[in-house]
């Protein structure tokens, strides 16, 4: 036979252990759960309306090859990750990067490989921004792109070998003014980049 103190104290105990086990097993899940989390999610792009101007032409193929970019574009930009940029660049062209201006394949190149480059104050991390222009009112252009809640993408072809698109946010729709217009030019059959967000 137990002691009256001795077997409340095994109660107490017992309640003890099961309380930490239901903690233990709710905290265990949370990170479960968290390390089974995706990343953000890309905002959805659906095609617009096209418009042509001063010519005619069949432009749906076209108009699909850019979509494929724009959305490579938007997906990389929301998991951080423009190392591919390179290859949709026209070796003979380049890329107009907003403040930096016209930049070379190979300058592109360069710039990605350098830790606090454009793309990583400009694009990805807030903080850098906030230190760069130096004021807590900033918005990289991944947060811009994750408050639109969803794309539709205007084609504006200037010639047979030149597009400009409109990213018109379904939600936010003031935010969308503090983007570029994305700008594509084709040669020798295949659209390129030529200036970004």
């Amino acid at each position: 036979m137990f002691h009256p103190s001795f077997n409340g104290s095994v109660l107490f105990r017992g309640l003890l252990l099961l309380i930490l086990l239901q903690i233990s097993c709710a905290t265990g899940g949370e990170f479960a759960l968290s390390a089974k989390r995706s990343p953000e999610i890309p905002p959805n792009i659906v095609k617009g309306k096209v418009f042509l101007a001063g010519h005619t032409g069949e432009h749906s193929k076209d108009t699909e090859e850019i979509l494929k970019l724009i959305k490579r574009l938007v997906s990389g930009t929301i998991a951080r990750d423009l190392d591919f940029l390179p290859e949709i660049v026209s070796g003979k062209e380049g890329i107009f990067l907003d403040i930096k201006g016209n930049r070379t394949r190979e300058q592109l190149i360069q710039e990605l490989s350098t830790p606090d480059n454009y793309f990583r104050i400009y694009f990805f991390d807030r903080e850098l921004l906030e230190k760069q222009k130096n004021s807590k009112e900033v918005r990289t252009v991944r947060d811009l792109l994750l408050s639109s809640e969803g794309i539709e993408v205007d084609f504006y072809y200037e010639s047979k070998s030149a597009c400009e698109l409109k990213l018109k946010f379904k939600e936010n729709q003031k935010l969308e003014r503090e983007l570029i217009n994305p700008y594509f030019i084709k040669q020798d059959g295949k659209w390129y980049l030529f200036r970004l967000f």
